[in-house]
């Protein structure tokens, strides 16, 4: 396949989302298929300005513009064929899926799928377990009953050294750079969900914007 054919493939990705909702619907139905643009996995690169802008949209002219221009912001290399952000940006999405489906949510779309995409995965894993309080409903009229279980935590550490040199510019900019940083999730019988690291989830969002 040839650099140009490539480029082409992975634009026809990015506008797949789009298909299904601007065929057809025209700018009347613009709010729900704008819901279904920002509902993928292309939402945890979104800035907050361009979820806005998304959510703006009332044509098939405007989305195609606003895809364009959203790719190319985070295209590394303008200057050759294709576009190696989002090439693996949708080999993350494909792993994310596999590993991390939790019931009726993809995998993509999960805690975890989130920091997949966003960092690629963890060259390192931690597990450790935690003690947290929980509320026993009583018997009717009385007060609900404190008891403790244990959650399994499960850490993905990444070396800052190892991490793309657009985010460890920001990091530097938020005080002494760490080593390492550190997302932290709980792991329950029915979903993983995160509960630190959150804001270098953000930075790495902010970070993969060319300047």
């Amino acid at each position: 396949m040839t650099g140009r054919n490539r480029a082409r493939g992975w634009l026809a990705a990015a506008l797949l989302p789009l298909t299904s909702w601007l065929s057809g619907c025209g700018s009347a139905n613009a709010t729900g298929g704008t819901a279904a643009l920002v509902g993928g996995p292309t939402l945890w690169l979104m800035l907050p300005e361009e979820q806005k802008q998304a959510r703006r949209l009332g044509s098939t002219r405007e989305a195609v513009a606003y895809i364009e221009s959203f790719w190319r912001r985070r295209d590394p290399d303008p200057s050759t064929p294709g576009n190696e952000f989002a090439r693996t940006f949708y080999e993350r999405v494909e792993a994310a899926d596999g590993l991390y489906t939790e019931g009726g949510t993809r995998g993509s779309m999960t805690d975890r799928g989130r920091a997949l995409i966003l960092l690629g995965p963890p060259p390192m894993l931690r597990y450790s377990q935690e003690r947290v309080p929980t509320w026993e409903l009583g018997r009717p009229g009385s007060p609900p009953a404190v008891q403790s279980r244990h959650l399994v935590m499960e850490s993905w550490v990444y070396s800052v050294a190892d991490l793309p040199p657009e985010l460890t510019v920001l990091l530097e900019a938020e005080g002494p750079t760490p080593t390492e940083i550190v997302l932290v999730f709980a792991a329950e019988p029915r979903r993983t969900y995160l509960v630190q690291g959150e804001k270098y989830l953000e930075m790495a969002a902010r970070a993969a914007v060319r300047r």
